[in-house]
Formats: C-alpha cells, sequence, structure tokens
C-alpha cells in the first residue's frame, strides 16, 4: 500500500511539474503578444501612409496629365 501510495504521489508530481512548464510558457506566450500586437500597429499605420502617399501621387500625377494636355491643345490652337 506505501509503495502504491508512493507510485501515485511520484505520478502526482509528474503531472504538477508538466503543468508549472505548461503554465510558464503560457505566461512567457502572454509577454510577448504585446509586443507583436504592437508590431502590427506600427506595420498597418506604415501601410496606411504608404497607400495615402501613393494615392497623393496618382492625384498629382493626373492632374499634371491634364495640365499638360490643356497645355497642347493650346499650342495647337496657337499654331493653327
Amino acid at each position: 500500500q506505501l509503495r502504491a501510495a508512493e507510485a501515485a504521489l511520484a505520478l502526482k508530481q509528474e503531472l504538477i511539474d508538466r503543468l508549472k512548464a505548461e503554465a510558464e510558457r503560457q505566461r512567457a506566450a502572454l509577454e510577448t503578444i504585446p509586443v507583436l500586437q504592437a508590431q502590427a500597429d506600427i506595420y498597418k499605420a506604415d501601410f496606411e501612409a504608404e497607400r495615402a502617399a501613393r494615392e497623393q501621387l496618382h492625384g498629382q500625377r493626373e492632374a499634371l496629365q491634364e495640365e499638360l494636355k490643356q497645355l497642347r491643345l493650346r499650342l495647337g490652337g496657337d499654331g493653327a
């Protein structure tokens, strides 16, 4: 009966050790989540800034193309 109790105690201790190790891994994972969230927020803000800059450049390009078209029409009209 003593041996059975010792064996059961040993099994319980192994389970406790495994659960402690798992809890430590989970705690470490929880500590990395805010860091990863901050990185994701930075990447998102950077992406949105780049998108806005591209849209602005595209608008400027279209305006310049329209201005060029108008200048060509004026030059063509003056030559006629």
